[in-house]
């Protein structure tokens, strides 16, 4: 049975359209909308070191209905309606979408930076986090985990963005656009962190997280780019860039993927715990290089999503 996919035939080409056949699910395996990361830009054009066959698909987040499932497989069925591996309800799938990157935020915020994981129970800690880019999926995403886990959250971002974050609990949110010296000092003035996420990868954000981190005795990030060529972190001061958002792949985080997308994503989309961040419908999958170009051009603030079915 063939379908229509948004092909890249090489490195940095841009995206066709053709057909592409629905896989058969293998045992414990199972197969409408689709959220655009601005990961998906960066693996494009070979930035994230990921190697891939060409022509290749992008896109491992999906929302939609289950086309089918393999031997084994009991707690799915044709036709549940799900966000990757997670069930939905009844979550319209444009605001799903939204919820894609929870996995990397949770997985950046509690694997590798050692935060608690939210509960429902949480016990206030006196602790400050720092999310760099709290307007961006990952950022939004990062300040309530970090918040539902009894932190101090204090973040960045863009004015406009303010009250939506200090709504999602944090306790402070500073506009990215002052000048480096008087951001650094804001900063500073209301530290120190326990630990700082960057969920904008970008080469200022990353100077000016190291230069907080080395003013505080040094200390490690977690950033989504590589380390920038131009940024020099001083010695007491580790940027680190990892795979989180795809680390649930590895068999010793099996059980900690599954307590992320089958108990707290699920309970968070019964019981509304979890905002969903503005969502943007782009068109249909003629529109992903156009989207992920705007995601490379620092355009977006939110998540686009493009509709397989759809052409606008």
């Amino acid at each position: 049975m063939a379908n229509i996919a948004a092909w890249i035939p090489a490195k940095g080409e841009p995206f066709k359209l053709g057909p592409a056949d629905i896989s058969t699910p293998g045992p414990g395996e199972l197969n409408q909308a689709i959220p655009l990361h601005p990961g998906d830009w960066k693996l494009a054009k070979g930035i994230i070191p990921i190697p891939l066959t060409y022509p290749a698909i992008l896109g491992n987040y999906v929302t939609g209905y289950i086309h089918a499932v393999g031997g084994g497989v009991e707690r799915f069925k044709k036709g549940d309606r799900v966000l990757s591996m997670a069930a939905i309800g009844d979550v319209p799938f444009e605001d799903a979408t939204s919820a894609s990157i929870v996995y990397a935020a949770m997985s950046a915020l509690t694997l590798y930076l050692g935060l608690d994981r939210p509960s429902k129970d949480a016990v206030k800690k006196g602790e400050k986090v720092l999310i760099w880019g709290g307007g961006s999926t990952m950022g939004w995403f990062g300040v309530q985990i970090a918040v539902q886990a009894g932190y101090q959250v204090l973040t960045t971002s863009s004015p406009e963005k303010l009250s939506e974050l200090k709504d999602l609990g944090a306790s402070g949110v500073i506009d990215y656009h002052l000048p480096a010296p008087t951001l650094l000092k804001t900063l500073s003035s209301l530290g120190p962190y326990r630990t700082i996420l960057d969920a904008t990868g970008s080469s200022s954000a990353q100077t000016i997280i190291g230069d907080l981190l080395a003013a505080q005795g040094g200390g490690m990030f977690i950033t989504t780019m590589p380390i920038h060529p131009s940024v020099k972190l001083a010695g007491n001061v580790e940027g680190k860039f990892v795979q989180y958002a795809d680390d649930y792949l590895k068999l010793e985080n099996e059980e900690y993927a599954k307590w992320v997308f089958w108990t707290y994503l699920e309970d968070s989309f019964k019981n509304g715990s979890l905002k969903m961040g503005s969502v943007e419908v782009i068109g249909g999958l003629n529109k992903v290089g156009e989207g992920l170009g705007r995601l490379e051009r620092g355009e977006v603030r939110g998540k686009l999503v493009v509709k397989p079915n759809l052409q606008l």
